[in-house]
């Protein structure tokens, strides 16, 4: 998921080059917390890169498998997240100079380095972590955990006798046995 773009920075604006994924990178998530979320299989994708009058906009859709642990049943399950990418990229060092470029964008712009290539991983990486479900589920209707023993209710009923009360409902129980009490004594 490295390019060699100097060809494409001498070009005029406007410009385009095409290029599927190496699916030999891997992709780093040795910031990522747990073992919730991993890479499950190659990279795939297709990328446009188009020279602008300051740098390349990469432009495409990736999509990566990956292993997810259930939110509700906590087991993993294996799907893939197709997302887009469309990052700017800034050269460090002047194509034709060779002189450095001070960076006229924010810390958040990505760099072509000095040798002219543009890592396409990183820019990878932040999208596929935004792409990442919030609450990863299995399937739609997963039935989850018993609260009480923890046996998986996707396998069966558990057995448990569950008797909900929930005691910031007691006062509300109390007025109930009330009313049952004056309704039989009237």
């Amino acid at each position: 998921m490295i390019y060699n773009v100097a060809q494409l920075m001498k070009s005029a604006p406007g410009t385009t080059l095409d290029v599927e994924l190496d699916s030999d990178d891997q992709l780093d998530f040795s910031d990522v917390e747990g073992d919730e979320a991993a890479p499950a299989g190659p990279i795939t994708g297709h990328v446009r890169l188009h020279r602008t009058n300051q740098g390349i906009f990469a432009d495409g859709i990736v999509s990566v498998p990956m292993r997810l642990q259930c939110a509700r049943c906590l087991k993993d399950f294996t799907t893939t997240l197709t997302f887009s990418v469309r990052e700017e990229f800034f050269p460090t060092i002047d194509v034709v100079t060779g002189a450095p470029v001070f960076p006229l964008h924010s810390e958040e712009a990505f760099p072509i380095d000095r040798r002219h290539q543009l890592d396409l991983r990183d820019a990878i990486r932040q999208n596929l972590t935004l792409a990442l479900p919030i609450r990863a589920l299995c399937r739609e209707e997963c039935a989850g955990l018993c609260p009480q023993c923890g046996h998986d209710l996707n396998d069966g009923p558990c057995g448990c006798v569950v008797e909900q009360v929930d005691e910031r409902f007691s006062a509300l129980r109390g007025l109930l046995d009330d009313a049952d009490e004056s309704e039989q004594v009237g």
